[in-house]
């Protein structure tokens, strides 16, 4: 089905996009709230940000923001990191790739294109909004931490070009069950990211 937000498939696709947002069901308990959430020691993470050493960019929506990324919602505890369109981003942390979606249209709305990896322990890592066959690796592949993944685009439910990164503990698919993450290599050392903020990768 193509994606359209004036058409009445697209509108129905959106409100059910949208009902699941504040859905409870799923596997596994409800996620904490904000108010309950901790977030790790950054200097014992196994996570270093998305992007090469050296590099520095600002964060839009980050951890119980708002709008997708608000309390409650399956990406409260997720980030998103404004990088240019094409920008290579990386593995924040090693795994198997779980499963790729490289597709889709470059814009438009739905899931758009995205990477998820499995870190072994339960849970994965999901990376958002490349553009079509933005994504340079498949299901099965092994990579270490600090891999490239593919690059960032605006695929999916996406305004403007960005990586919108979580992790989620137990089943990867939509409606998931995020968990408060840090990085050990952000600059500034914050436990949790704030929103807006310029963050270096050491």
């Amino acid at each position: 089905m193509s994606w359209s937000a004036t058409s009445p498939n697209g509108w129905s696709l959106l409100l059910l996009t949208l009902a699941c947002q504040g859905s409870t069901t799923g596997p596994g308990p409800n996620p904490p709230s904000c108010d309950e959430a901790t977030w790790p020691d950054p200097a014992q993470s196994p996570y270093v940000l998305p992007y090469a050493a050296g590099e520095t960019y600002r964060t839009g929506l980050t951890n119980c923001s708002s709008s997708y990324h608000a309390s409650g919602n399956p990406d409260q505890f997720a980030f998103d990191f404004d990088m240019p369109e094409g920008t290579p981003f990386i593995a924040a942390r090693g795994g198997r790739v779980h499963s790729v979606v490289k597709q889709a249209p470059s814009e438009g709305g739905g899931t758009g294109n995205f990477v998820v990896i499995d870190h072994r322990d339960g849970t994965y890592g999901l990376y958002y909004h490349s553009p079509k066959n933005g994504i340079s690796v498949s299901p099965g592949d092994e990579v270490q931490q600090g891999d490239v993944l593919g690059v960032t685009g605006r695929s999916g439910l996406a305004g403007y070009p960005h990586l919108h990164f979580t992790v989620v503990t137990g089943d990867p698919s939509y409606p998931y069950q995020g968990i408060p993450v840090s990085f050990r290599n952000a600059q500034p050392a914050d436990a949790r990211l704030e929103g807006d903020k310029y963050y270096s990768a050491e």
